[in-house]
């Protein structure tokens, strides 16, 4: 039972993980004074969060059905004060797949319906952030919402909100614990609960599990960091599949779950360059509609070496 229920908690994360591992870097950023210089965040999570504009390119390449994928985001804090924050975000995104015939449930030809090829998704959104205390603890309140493009034009509107109680915040540990919900969302359970926790044991070892994600980072020098651990990896798109069985517009959604080993370099004040390798194993690859739970098909994907890099910048 305690196992079926820690595959289903870590499945749920997996399926909202991009914009949940946002939020909590935020959460992060914001409480950083408790434990941290401003040099050490940085190093350790880039410096998303710390300044008014973060930009980041990525690209990543896989050894199996989900091949080439590349990804430019950039946030603007337009808002800020002690106890809000609004930020605005953009998100441009393309991944190539090439499944065989034999990856595909239902029957399905992934070339006769358009799911063969490279695919591009954009997405827009806002999001606000209100610190407060509450039975003495510190409390963040999250909303964000955001309208996604893809094949097609405008796809849909969703959004997330939370809150996350730090039911431990001082210099060396975080420890958060809240409820998540999920409107207009393929999820077949909108609503669950997530967590963060943060430690450090010295100067140069941190300790990060957020939600499905977690890392040993070791710090050699103030402008290198080596993490070790596993992230997700989440790539979706909109195409049109031209099959009547199917809607005119079809979402296809694939998450792995990646051992991973990640090199970070600060190549000059806030610029950053990473690298990092592993094996992506997969979670879940299926179709849905636009809006709704239910899934048309999903597709295979076998455990394959990754590599990627990427690079980001703060204004």
């Amino acid at each position: 039972m305690l196992i079926d229920f820690c595959k289903l908690y870590l499945y749920l994360c997996f399926m909202v993980i991009e914009r949940v591992l946002m939020v909590l870097l935020l959460i992060l950023s914001a409480l950083s004074g408790l434990s941290q210089t401003e040099s050490d965040v940085n190093i350790s999570q880039g410096g998303y969060g710390m300044v008014k504009t973060n930009i980041g390119l990525s690209y990543s390449r896989g050894f199996s059905t989900v091949r080439d994928g590349y990804d430019s985001r950039v946030s603007y804090e337009m808002v800020r004060s002690r106890a809000f924050t609004l930020t605005a975000n953009a998100r441009y995104s393309s991944v190539n797949v090439d499944f065989g015939d034999d990856d595909i449930s239902e029957g399905y030809d992934p070339d006769a319906i358009n799911l063969n090829g490279t695919h591009a998704m954009g997405t827009v959104g806002l999001t606000s952030m209100l610190y407060m205390r509450a039975f003495g603890k510190p409390l963040v309140g999250m909303a964000m919402g955001s309208c996604e493009w893809g094949a097609g034009g405008f796809a849909r509107v969703s959004g997330i909100a939370m809150a996350l109680v730090m039911l431990k915040a001082d210099r060396d540990t975080q420890f958060g614990l809240g409820p998540l919900v999920l409107i207009n969302s393929t999820s077949k359970i909108p609503a669950f609960l997530v967590f963060m926790y943060r430690h450090r044991f010295n100067d140069r070892w941190l300790l990060n599990l957020y939600g499905g994600m977690m890392g040993f980072d070791y710090t050699p020098t103030r402008n290198d960091l080596i993490s070790f651990g596993a992230d997700i990896d989440v790539k979706s798109f909109y195409f049109k599949p031209d099959d009547e069985s199917l809607p005119k517009r079809c979402r296809f959604t694939t998450t792995a779950f990646r051992p991973t080993v990640k090199y970070r370099h600060r190549l000059a004040r806030n610029l950053y360059f990473d690298a990092q390798c592993g094996v992506a194993v997969k979670m879940s690859c299926r179709v849905n509609g636009v809006t709704g739970t239910k899934e048309y098909f999903d597709c295979r994907r076998k455990t394959a070496p990754f590599v990627q890099a990427a690079v980001s910048y703060s204004l």
